[in-house]
């Protein structure tokens, strides 16, 4: 009930201070409604659509261009509709610039983790996965178990500067997150004793871009990002008997992400996109001290990962109507090395890649009225996938391959993954009075049974994802 009184009395002030502004429509609801996919981060884009507050996410100069502006994804149901549970931590987020004197904005991101590696409160995260399965006879010898489940989401906050003297737009941001999970038993079974646990994570991240306009609508523009990610469990049991003693073990892993855009005028209608983004991952985990009493789990564990996207569109501008579409060619590819010493050592390599090719990003978007505006976006991507396992138990090696084909069009966004599915198209509206603009995708149940919010039978919102945005300038 807060975050809602709240919300309602940032609207109220936001429309009272931008009455006189003009709106700035964009962002993640815009991107989907567009036809958009995953792009170098854990959210989706249409890479053919230049220009867009949402690229602040992976290019902080942009922060230069969209100044003094508020945004927030209020999160919201899937493409085809849901049921509101995306409305949680992860997929809500924000943000803000604010300009000062003529060149300089500073602003922030707010609860958005663009992390690959740290996804620490998602199925299937690379430190959950090392926390909770890489630790093989390290269960704690009075709690019973390997403590202590999954780690909880990581609060994050990044702040943004850019610099802005012209045509020239510069941006540097600095990311950290954290979290903490603490138990503690006592007295616990026998041996009578006390028993302590901690489980944590965190991330911290640079990034740097930069874009400019050379002239004639011609505009080029790049981005990197370094991400280090952690993760670590411990305990300590207190009294007599086998076990006593302190036990810490700590998962990391590292990012680096490139990527570089740009926009060359064919006409005064139709613009040449070229893109690429390149991500490599690496994450491994140490035991750090043992238990007392117990043996080291001499186990080791290396995943290393790496993305590539790369493709050409065009796009459109007319006085009806605005396009933007192109072909890309999609890979990920990665490697687990594993291997367990003792008196049966084995060890494991399991390498998974991904080929999508061709990857199609379509997005039109035009006036219904001059408050309104309608999207319709289509996104398909087709590929393999070679996965190959090597292992060794005992002297004994065995090989597994496996090749399948198949095509996906689900938008990664808020746990929709690259998963196959049947849905092609994707329907958005954009609304804007003044300085203030809502962007959000429809579900295309709303043209078959009618709008939710006024009295449909079914439970299917009519609006999916949602982004509102004021300009104040």
């Amino acid at each position: 009930m807060v975050r809602q009184l709240w919300f309602c009395f940032a609207l109220c002030v936001a429309v009272a201070v931008s009455a006189d502004a003009q709106a700035k429509p964009g962002g993640i609801a815009r991107q989907i409604a567009l036809g958009g996919a995953q792009y170098g981060t854990n959210t989706v884009f249409n890479p053919f659509v230049f220009q867009d507050p949402a690229w602040i996410l992976v290019n902080p100069a942009y922060q230069g261009i969209y100044r003094d502006y508020l945004w927030m994804n209020v999160g919201g149901g899937g493409v085809t509709g849901a049921n509101g549970a995306e409305n949680t931590y992860g997929s809500q987020f924000g943000g803000f610039g604010i300009g000062f004197g003529k060149d300089w904005t500073f602003g922030a991101v707010l609860s958005f983790d663009p992390s690959y590696a740290n996804t620490l409160a998602r199925a299937g995260g690379f430190l959950n996965q090392f926390i909770n399965s890489a630790r093989p006879g390290r269960a704690n010898p009075v709690l019973g178990t390997q403590p202590f489940g999954v780690l909880a989401p990581v609060e994050v906050f990044e702040l943004i500067g850019s610099y802005k003297p012209g045509d020239l737009s510069l941006g540097l941001a600095v990311m950290y997150g954290w979290t903490n999970k603490d138990t503690k038993v006592s007295p616990a079974p026998a041996p009578p004793a006390a028993s302590d646990g901690e489980i944590g994570g965190h991330t911290f991240g640079i990034r740097a871009g930069a874009t400019y306009d050379l002239g004639s609508g011609n505009a080029v523009e790049g981005a990197l990002a370094f991400r280090s990610d952690g993760a670590f469990d411990k305990y300590s049991v207190g009294g007599t008997g086998a076990g006593t003693g302190s036990s810490e073990y700590t998962a990391s892993a590292t990012e680096l992400q490139f990527s570089l855009r740009a926009r060359f005028r064919v006409s005064n209608k139709v613009n040449f996109i070229p893109y690429g983004v390149l991500r490599t991952v690496s994450a491994t985990p140490k035991e750090d001290a043992i238990l007392q009493g117990q043996t080291a789990t001499t186990y080791s564990l290396e995943r290393k990962a790496t993305t590539y996207t790369f493709g050409a569109g065009l796009d459109y501008t007319s006085r009806t109507i605005y396009m933007a579409a192109g072909v890309s060619l999609a890979s990920d590819r990665t490697k687990d090395e594993a291997a367990l010493s003792g008196a049966t050592p084995s060890s494991a390599t399991l390498s998974d890649g991904r080929l999508y090719f061709p990857v199609f990003n379509i997005g039109a978007e035009w006036n219904l009225a001059e408050w309104i505006v309608g999207r319709v976006g289509y996104y398909r991507a087709f590929g393999n996938r070679n996965y190959k396992l090597e292992s060794t138990t005992g002297g004994v090696s065995t090989t597994t391959e496996g090749n399948l084909f198949g095509g996906n069009s689900i938008v990664g966004i808020s746990g929709y993954g690259p998963i196959p599915d049947n849905s092609l198209m994707t329907l958005g509206l954009g609304l804007k009075v003044a300085g203030f603009a809502l962007d959000a995708t429809v579900s295309e149940e709303a043209l078959r049974r009618g709008l939710g919010l006024i009295g449909a039978s079914d439970n299917i919102n009519t609006f999916g994802y949602v982004t509102v945005s004021f300009a104040f300038d």
